[in-house]
């Protein structure tokens, strides 16, 4: 992929030239290049749209998307760019029209604008999108869940780099508000490293605002170790240097990008019905998809350009494993129809505190989640279906907890009375806080929790003592959802100290938890 094309010379032009107003990240390229397939001379983005279907409704709802896998579930629904006979839109009486606007700051205009009626957000966006959204007089509203990323945003580093704590005294790249930002954000801030370490790996990260093949091209010439990006560069970017490997994935934190539909608050309340039925046609489209992939595939590739022009039917298919469509459980629970706290609000405040410490981010005032989400469409649809909600097809196994070795460690001080193993009040608010948010985060990874003392006492009791407080913690977050398949309980006594016993701070160092991250094995 080293050279470009006339069409990617000039869209890298185009992006440049908007780069100060690019405060966010896109989703543009995520099907750049595959294997230095050739970029087609046809604009990405949908031209004129023919005439909708006779006999569908008065008022067409128009949505932008971006040429991303996870987002045209819908194209299937419809049967194409726009309303095809015997297409779940057509069924439903809706004359939907999909357009592809791919870079942030114009989706978000055209909405504000009312150019479109609905249009594509990750959660971790919107902290940063919604100033744009006040500033433009709109009050925006997610109503509605499309996709999870399940492995198409990844952290590839080289061979010697095998934890998170490795990262630090090398230099990475990232796409500055990207979702692979999002993902190396969450990767340090659950690591043992410090504050300061941290501090140290942002540092020596170099930001890109706008170039999607910034962190791949300089990781390709040898001139960074960790690059955070989206497929198809992870693969290419991992076939560029011998023995580079995926250190941390969305595979592994399953539920942390997600992408949503938003639209204007005034639309969902004055067409609730059209809002319902786009809803609707995006299930249809994702059991229609799912029941038959190739089939998907071939009209994807055959109506959107990008896939047309650039992967092929063979690469198109391919890419549906980057991503999962979401059904009207994986909504219902996302907008915690089910009891259960929301999905939306961890993703979103894990986001907000993370790019609030950026002044790049330009964040100047604050949003609460349970503003920004609006569960009435799939409130009605999941009502009109019997409140049903699937159960989770997640098998863990067991051994691997027990086992495996730790992609990242997170030292949590949990408070306990002394010589006791029950949760105080104050250990339960720092494992809601710091841990539990977490785990339902990285939900493709294995939790092991090690308790360690200091080397004060008996060293028995200290070893029972720490296997004790660190079962207290499992059956605390197997009592509030998390898989017991997936979480054990490891007491190190006083063996495994972080700091020297002999001064007071430092036995106060070596009395934490230990909550260790663990890989899926691959194939699992």
């Amino acid at each position: 992929m080293g050279r470009l094309t006339t069409f990617s010379k000039v869209l890298i032009a185009l992006f440049l030239g908007a780069s100060a107003a690019a405060g966010v990240y896109t989703r543009r390229d995520r099907v750049k290049e595959w294997l230095a397939a050739a970029v087609g001379e046809r604009a990405p983005v949908a031209g004129a749209l023919p005439p909708p279907l006779p006999g569908l409704g008065r008022k067409p709802v128009t949505v932008a998307l971006s040429q991303w896998p996870g987002h045209l579930a819908l194209v299937v629904g419809a049967g194409g760019l726009t309303v095809q006979p015997g297409s779940a839109a057509a069924a439903e009486g809706l004359d939907v029209r999909i357009v592809f606007i791919e870079d942030a700051p114009s989706k978000n205009k055209a909405l504000v604008e009312g150019k479109v009626d609905a249009v594509w957000e990750t959660v971790d966006e919107l902290p940063i999108a919604l100033s744009t959204f006040k500033a433009g007089q709109l009050d925006a509203r997610a109503f509605m869940q499309i996709d999870w990323s399940r492995g198409g945003d990844a952290c590839i580093a080289t061979r010697e780099i095998k934890t998170a704590e490795d990262v630090l005294g090398h230099r990475s790249a990232v796409l500055m508000f990207s979702p692979d930002h999002t993902v190396l954000e969450f990767m340090l801030a659950n690591s043992r490293l410090t504050p300061e370490q941290v501090d140290k790996v942002r540092h020596d990260t170099s930001f890109s605002m706008d170039d999607f093949t910034y962190a791949r091209i300089l990781f390709g010439q040898g001139k960074i170790d960790v690059a955070c990006l989206w497929e198809p560069d992870v693969t290419l970017a991992l076939a560029s240097r011998p023995g580079a490997h995926r250190l941390f994935s969305t595979a592994d934190a399953t539920d942390l990008v997600a992408d949503t539909l938003v639209a204007r608050r005034e639309f969902l309340d004055l067409y609730p019905e059209l809002a319902t039925k786009l809803a609707r046609v995006w299930f249809a489209g994702v059991k229609q998809a799912e029941a038959d992939r190739p089939a998907a595939a071939r009209l994807i590739s055959r109506v959107c350009s990008r896939f047309r022009d650039e992967m092929g039917y063979e690469n198109t298919l391919r890419s549906f494993e980057w991503v999962k469509w979401t059904d009207l459980s994986d909504n219902v629970r996302l907008f915690g129809l089910d009891g259960q706290p929301p999905g939306f609000d961890r993703v979103y405040n894990q986001a907000d505190g993370i790019w609030v410490q950026y002044p790049q981010a330009e964040i100047k005032e604050r949003f609460v989640p349970r503003k920004v989400r609006d569960d009435r469409v799939v409130r009605r649809i999941w009502e009109a279906e019997g409140r049903k909600v699937e159960p989770r097809a997640e098998r863990y196994q067991t051994a691997v907890a027990a086992s495996g070795a730790p992609l990242f460690t997170k030292p949590v001080s949990i408070n306990f009375h002394s010589n006791r193993s029950d949760l105080s009040t104050e250990g339960v608010a720092a494992v809601n806080r710091q841990v539990l948010p977490q785990l339902e985060i990285a939900r493709g990874m294995y939790i092991r929790v090690e308790g360690n003392t200091d080397s004060v006492g008996d060293e028995t009791f200290n070893q029972t003592l720490s296997e004790k407080r660190a079962q207290a913690v499992v059956e605390y977050l197997a009592g509030h959802g998390v898989d017991r398949a997936r979480i054990v309980a490891r007491g190190n006594g006083s063996s495994r100290p972080l700091a020297s016993n002999r001064s007071v701070d430092g036995r106060a160092r070596n009395r934490r938890t230990d909550v260790v991250f663990i890989s899926a094995p691959l194939g699992s």
